[in-house]
């Protein structure tokens, strides 16, 4: 018998217990149960909670962000904010939200997730600048526990920043590289940095051929990141003959 997930209905207060500064404009924000202390949910890696932002605006703003914390880090969670150039949530959350601050948020919500019985166990996500959120949080899950049952056998991560000064989430990846099973490749799109392993230019069809050894069959596709990149990873991987369903797309930009 499966366990009902643990969540509260409506609006929550989350408090604000730490904050970290990934990048020169990225910050991330743990986030424990203002109320009753504790994460006062349970959740699958890849879902999002949405904001309501009361005092920011005349009017009430809502806005949706993804965990990039995982489930089996328990006792709060996290969300990795990326500034957007005239950005009212994202700019405001970055510059103004300190430790102790409350939000309210409601969820989890979101099927952009790994889900054993209907995905293949070599998963395959695509994704660029804050685009990488919901992968850390998969990453995160089941890095320790591929193979196993409930866990995808191989992860690969193909993954797009701006430059070295824009690595987000850079010591997770760093830190679960090596593991077997998980692939990790990143391509700067503005910087040369191809003397220190990494890839070079915008995720397109050759790079994603390379990534995955032009070998397109037994793979669930997720890509998160802007329309552009989302649209060809949809349209270069059906055409290899993937499956719609195994094709999963997730925007927040």
């Amino acid at each position: 018998m499966t366990t009902p997930m643990r969540r509260k209905k409506g609006w929550m207060n989350l408090k604000i217990d730490k904050i970290v500064e990934e990048t020169w404009d990225t910050k991330t924000f743990f986030f424990t149960d203002a109320d009753d202390g504790d994460r006062p949910f349970d959740y699958i890696a890849g879902q999002y909670l949405t904001f309501r932002y009361d005092g920011v605006s005349d009017k009430p703003v809502v806005r949706s962000y993804t965990m990039s914390s995982s489930p089996c880090e328990e006792g709060f969670s996290a969300c990795t904010i990326k500034r957007v150039e005239k950005g009212l949530i994202s700019n405001w959350m970055c510059d103004s939200l300190k430790v102790g601050d409350i939000l309210k948020a409601r969820g989890p919500i979101g099927k952009f997730a790994y889900f054993p019985e209907t995905c293949h166990d070599h998963i395959v996500m695509v994704g660029a600048g804050s685009g990488v959120t919901p992968f850390i949080s998969m990453m995160r899950e089941y890095a320790n526990t591929l193979g196993q049952e409930g866990s995808p056998k191989k992860m690969t991560l193909l993954v797009a920043y701006r430059s070295k000064n824009d690595l987000i989430c850079w010591d997770t990846l760093t830190e679960i590289k090596d593991i077997p099973g998980i692939e990790i490749i990143t391509t700067l799109t503005r910087e040369d940095g191809s003397n220190e392993g990494f890839w070079q230019g915008r995720p397109d069809p050759e790079m994603l051929d390379k990534a995955v050894g032009n070998d397109y069959s037994n793979k669930t596709f997720f890509t998160c990141g802007p329309e552009s990149m989302m649209d060809m990873v949809v349209n270069h991987t059906t055409s290899k003959g993937v499956e719609k369903e195994h094709v999963q797309t997730e925007s927040f930009f």
